[in-house]
């Protein structure tokens, strides 16, 4: 089942030892062996739909299949906490920084052990992007994406610079609740001239990256 793991950062299979970031989509049964938490079972249960709480529940056990062959260790005996902020972490593997994201059945896994980690996944799709503008950056940074989104370019955008700033807020330990107008991107990324950038945010020096599969947007901020 490694195949189903797609490596968007090293580009290295995930084995126990390795660091990067990985990306795959939700199959119900895929990994139909993998034992889920009560915790977890609660929050599924917490689903209306029985087709949200199918791919809940295989984004869950997809998780846990991956940091099994990262950590080297039974799927189910691993043990994953969230902090206040929602932030998670593996008090079993107190060196070790992971962050997980999911849309439209997409799932990202970034895993590091040399510090804070965040990452963020977006299934690219028509989206109502410009009332979302306001929230996400301050006007000049929003002048700039809407010119480039606007454009004959500039279709990944709004989801570059969607994920890039929660990739780091999520590293920051906030989540989009630490404030995504703070971050202020670098015009060449805005702009699709780089998919790479150093920052600064909340005394985390960052390096991020944003990859573009053939479905959809993951960037991936790591301390460095």
């Amino acid at each position: 089942m490694l195949e189903v793991f797609q490596p968007i950062v090293e580009f290295s299979a995930p084995v126990p030892g390795a660091d990067g970031a990985w990306v795959w989509r939700s199959r119900a049964k895929e990994f139909g062996t993998v034992m889920l938490s009560d915790a977890e079972h609660v929050r599924i249960a917490r689903l209306l739909s029985a087709n949200g709480r199918g791919l809940l529940a295989a984004s869950l056990q997809g998780r846990r299949y991956l940091l099994s062959q990262l950590l080297g260790k039974d799927a189910s005996q691993i043990r994953i906490v969230h902090d206040t902020q929602g932030k998670p972490g593996l008090p079993d593997f107190p060196g070790v920084s992971v962050s997980f994201s999911d849309s439209e059945g997409w799932n990202a896994l970034a895993l590091s052990r040399a510090g804070a980690v965040g990452v963020d996944v977006e299934f690219v799709r028509p989206l109502s992007w410009e009332p979302m503008l306001n929230m996400l950056s301050e006007e000049d940074e929003a002048r700039t994406i809407h010119a480039v989104m606007t454009g004959s370019t500039g279709g990944d955008t709004f989801f570059r610079c969607w994920t890039a700033k929660e990739a780091i807020l999520k590293a920051a330990g906030t989540g989009l609740k630490g404030g995504a107008r703070r971050i202020r991107l670098p015009g060449q990324f805005v702009t699709c001239q780089t998919d790479q950038f150093s920052i600064k945010h909340d005394g985390l020096s960052l390096i991020v990256e944003t990859h573009r599969t053939e479905q959809t947007i993951v960037s991936r901020a790591v301390a460095g």
